[in-house]
């Protein structure tokens, strides 16, 4: 019997402030980060289609809104399907950083800045 008690994982008790909280940082993920990222994607996506795919302004504002819309529903999903919150985070902080540091890189090209 003591042989089973000691084979047996002790896991560690996590209370219900430890479930709130991861809860609240992956809501703030799923909703704030969602729509960061999927913003400065679709900007940079809007200036890269201008530069390198000739379309006009409006046609690939246009084009990258609708395709955004695809996108921020797919993060979302996939906020709450992930089972780690820290992938997740990590994943659109690294979405946000590509996004605006491509928007940022080609606006001179652009005229805009």
């Amino acid at each position: 019997m003591a042989a089973a008690a000691m084979k047996r994982k002790v896991q560690p008790h996590h209370g219900p402030w430890s479930r709130r909280g991861s809860l609240a940082l992956r809501i703030t993920a799923a909703i704030g980060g969602g729509y960061a990222c999927t913003v400065a994607l679709a900007s940079a996506g809007a200036q890269l289609l201008v530069l390198h795919g000739g379309m006009a302004r409006s046609e690939a504002v246009i084009l990258t809104a609708m395709l955004g819309f695809i996108l921020y529903l797919v993060l979302l999903m996939w906020s709450f399907s992930e089972p780690r919150v820290w992938k997740v985070w990590a994943l659109l902080l690294t979405g946000i950083l590509i996004g605006t540091a491509l928007s940022h890189g080609l606006a001179p090209a652009l005229g805009v800045g």
